[in-house]
């Protein structure tokens, strides 16, 4: 039997998360989270890409900020244009590992697989819709 990529499902979000540096928010959006990590895009603006870092998240339907540090995977800059791209014209992506934060760990997982549930919920019923309507025609 062939063993899945990943341990969890990942889901596209839009949410603003704040990476803890040097005693300074720094700001940006979360596009892709997983019970076990979170990608993060926001203008490029120099310095190093730092290994551990305390994180903010704000998810989307929840009232509540969740904290977790951030173990980094990858780092990478990406050209774009327009203000998302800032001074620079670059925009940069981490990736985090959630390395700690028990209990909201346990809130992201549960956002996470309930979120992927609908959206397949979802996805099923409109390709039995297109289904049905093949067959009638």
């Amino acid at each position: 039997m062939a063993k899945p990529r990943r341990e969890s499902p990942r889901i596209g979000i839009e949410a603003l998360c704040w990476e803890l540096v040097e005693g300074r928010e720094t700001s940006g959006l979360a596009v892709d989270l997983s019970s076990l990590g979170l990608r993060i895009e926001r203008p490029y603006v120099g310095g190093p890409t730092r290994r551990e870092v305390p994180l903010q998240l704000e998810i989307p339907g929840i009232d509540e900020v969740m904290w977790a540090k951030g173990d980094a995977c990858f780092d990478v800059l990406v050209p774009h244009a327009g203000p998302a791209g800032g001074a620079l014209g670059l925009i940069r992506r981490t990736g985090y590992r959630l390395v700690a934060a028990a209990r909201d760990l346990r809130m992201i997982k549960e956002f996470v697989v309930e979120t992927d549930r609908a959206e397949r919920r979802a996805l099923a019923n409109v390709s039995l819709a297109a289904l049905g309507a093949t067959l009638c025609a």
